[in-house]
């Protein structure tokens, strides 16, 4: 029983805790969904709070990679920051259960809080570079970095959950493929009117 076997108890995991709520979850669902004996969740994880929390680190390591690949194929600090754009949108979309989750049940407990903060903040600090990077080069205006990374990462965040909510019925391969380039002209003209002007 190796990583495939963990995958597969993230997958069923992901679904349970999306539908039924981190507290109301039962390990014998996530065994059902997952098509396996309770005892093969317990042999890789003491619990669900274990389980719970290695699924949503698992995601966010993901995520923070596949937005790294985005914004390192681009030099300019303006196309970077589209990059980052349409990684975070595509990415929250392709996953929309894990999206639910990670905006609705990280901050039930102050253990996951913490937990969760620090990992966030790695993947705002991918938002920081960029930001300062095009400061550096002239291409934006001077603000703080960490506050306006934190803005972004929320406003997208924000922004997508709306859209899952909006169409439960449309999966995320689809509405990534057809709100997904909306979402990001939306977010990347207020961004640039606004908060990163660029200054030529």
């Amino acid at each position: 029983m190796g990583q495939e076997t963990v995958e597969h108890l993230f997958r069923a995991a992901v679904k349970v805790f999306a539908e039924q709520g981190f507290e109301r979850a039962k390990m014998d669902d996530i065994a059902r969904e997952a098509g396996v004996a309770k005892g093969t969740i317990y042999y890789h994880f003491k619990g669900k709070d274990e389980l719970f929390v290695a699924l949503m680190n698992d995601g966010l390591e993901k995520m923070m990679a596949y937005v790294r690949r985005r914004t390192e194929v681009e030099e300019d600090p303006a196309r970077q920051l589209r990059g980052l754009l349409e990684a975070e949108v595509d990415y929250l979309f392709q996953n929309g259960t894990f999206a639910k989750l990670l905006l609705t049940e990280v901050w039930g407990s102050k253990e996951r809080q913490i937990e969760f903060r620090a990992r966030i903040r790695e993947l705002e600090s991918i938002i920081e570079e960029v930001l300062e990077r095009g400061m550096n080069a002239g291409r934006f205006r001077r603000l703080k970095g960490s506050e306006a990374a934190v803005a972004i990462f929320g406003a997208v965040s924000v922004t997508v959950l709306q859209e899952i909510f909006r169409c439960p019925e449309v999966t995320g391969a689809d509405l990534a493929e057809h709100r997904a380039p909306l979402v990001v002209e939306t977010l990347e003209s207020l961004l640039y009117q606004g908060l990163l002007l660029p200054t030529k």
